[in-house]
């Protein structure tokens, strides 16, 4: 053998060594995948070398058991698990309730049918998760209102016999979304609105108890507005309503010699709560086409902190000024001057929801001072927006003088004052005053000598906020009390109950509109 064949059989011995050395280090691995199984030999390295080995290529969901980065050994199995998300839709159909309403207009066991249920349809989206094109997951992720349910209505005449009380003037409330009123005694009572309607936003009594200021709902899109502003007569049986050419009413009210009306307006929107408030402020006479031609005396503005819910406002008894109040402020608007006197800041309470606390506001009989309850300072360490104490004010209607009169009164206690003394409620539990029941208090002009009216002594007290009517002559006093109204007095004595529906609200009291010049 020559040296040159020596060579070429040296090199190829050394050649096939090491390629046999090399079968010998390489590594076997299974790879399960996409239902196939296959082995595959790589000569060390992770779990993500052996799937590049096998051709195998993740997607971004995609499970690998052991982990990708796990060193690979000998005969190791690797699962691939193919994970898919996807997005289904289906629309369900939502069953329509079905509602009995107590109706005082019809006798005694009558029923009658007031509207038909209608299913609705919603859109439900889930989310689908599936594991080697097998479901393992499927959660529902939105639930659309497509068309709503129309409940079915059905009026019942009430079953509850109730002695007639004597009363002064007239009273108006609302009741299964219509207008009542009550005048001589509790059973002459009678519907001034059949429609059903009434969204409850304004429903005012003029001073004389003639006329009734209420709005109205409009159905629509985002270009109808949320409501408008109506009136009837309350001294003539089957006076059709008039319709006022304003819409979109947060607040109107009488003024003290009810000749004018003023008002505030709000535009719709799509987003919560549905509408944004202008807290604008208008003026014009208690007429149709009068008050078309309104004066604006406040022009719209932003109102403040959470202002697009919407200012409170209240007219003076002399008519000169407006209280205002709004999420972290309440003060005096003088309408001839045209100044405003800010009477307390505070910070405004956090709802953590879609609904904005705004204090309630009322005037003194001789307009010289205002009661509001005003939001508190922290109890502890909580964060101010979040104090759940909230404290009875009465303020000098000029900024000159303010005084704390109770404290821990609730978010609900709603001044109410009278010729006789301011009534407010005051919460069972002041700390979680949001949801509780209210007891009624009596307090002198000045805020001192506090006395319980309702209960009497052991009670459950009013669900919030406390609805409370002054009578004329300021000794009764009308309240909500589970939904029906009760006659109370300022002297004591046990409530008289003058209906039984179980679905009054917006008590209002006036002089008697008959014989009122």
């Amino acid at each position: 053998m020559n040296k040159v064949a020596f060579l070429l059989v040296f090199t190829s011995l050394v050649l096939l060594t090491m390629l046999l050395g090399c079968q010998r280090s390489s590594i076997p691995v299974i790879v399960q995948a996409d239902g196939n199984r296959q082995q595959v030999l790589i000569p060390g390295g992770t779990v993500r070398d052996a799937l590049a080995a096998a051709g195998v290529t993740l997607k971004a969901l995609d499970r690998v058991q052991p982990d990708l980065y796990v060193e690979v050994t000998p005969g190791m199995v690797i699962h691939v698990t193919r994970v898919e998300e996807r997005y289904e839709t289906e629309r369900i159909t939502v069953p329509y309730t079905r509602r009995v309403i107590v109706n005082e207009a019809l006798p005694t066991g009558e029923t009658r049918l007031v509207q038909l249920g209608m299913n609705g349809e919603d859109e439900v989206t889930y989310r689908v998760v599936l594991e080697d094109g097998k479901v393992v997951e499927r959660i529902r992720v939105s639930q659309v209102q497509i068309k709503p349910p129309q409940d079915e209505i059905v009026a019942v005449g009430a079953t509850h016999s109730l002695r007639a009380v004597p009363l002064e003037g007239t009273i108006a409330y609302l009741a299964a979304g219509n207008a009542w009123v009550m005048r001589g005694n509790s059973a002459a009572r009678r519907p001034l609105t059949t429609e059903g309607d009434l969204d409850g936003r304004v429903f005012e009594l003029s001073p004389d108890g003639r006329w009734l200021l209420y709005t109205r709902r409009l159905e629509g899109d985002i270009e109808t507005p949320l409501n408008q502003l109506w009136m009837v007569k309350t001294t003539i049986v089957g006076e059709s309503p008039i319709s006022l050419p304003v819409r979109g009413v947060l607040y109107a009210q009488w003024s003290p010699d009810g000749k004018q009306i003023a008002y505030s307006t709000a535009e719709r929107t799509t987003s919560s709560p549905g509408w944004r408030a202008r807290n604008d402020l208008w003026v014009g006479k208690a007429d149709a086409r009068a008050i078309a031609r309104a004066t604006q005396v406040i022009t719209a503005n932003t109102g403040g902190v959470y202002g697009w819910w919407g200012n409170k406002f209240a007219w003076s008894p002399e008519g000169k000024a407006f209280a205002y109040a709004r999420a972290d402020q309440v003060g005096v608007y003088d309408v001839l001057s045209g100044t405003l006197t800010v009477l307390r800041d505070f910070a405004p309470y956090n709802t953590y929801s879609e609904w904005v606390w705004i204090p309630d506001l009322s005037w003194s009989p001789d307009g010289r001072f205002l009661a509001a309850v005003v939001h508190g300072e922290p109890l502890a360490n909580e964060d101010v927006h979040d104090s759940p104490l909230f404290d009875l004010w009465l303020f000098a209607s000029d900024g000159s003088l303010q005084a704390r009169v109770a404290e821990r009164v609730g978010m609900w206690a709603a001044p109410y004052w009278g010729r006789h003394g301011l009534l407010h409620g005051q919460a069972v539990d002041a700390l979680h005053s949001m949801d509780s029941r209210y007891t009624l208090i009596l307090r002198d002009h000045d805020g001192s000598n506090p006395r319980q009216l309702f209960p009497l002594e052991e009670g459950t007290g009013v669900l919030p906020p406390p609805e409370v009517a002054w009578s004329p002559s300021g000794e009764t006093f009308l309240f909500v009390y589970n939904g029906n109204l009760y006659l109370g007095n300022i002297h004591g004595g046990i409530p008289q109950q003058l209906t039984s529906t179980g679905q009054i609200s917006r008590p209002r009291w006036a002089a008697e509109g008959l014989n009122a010049e």
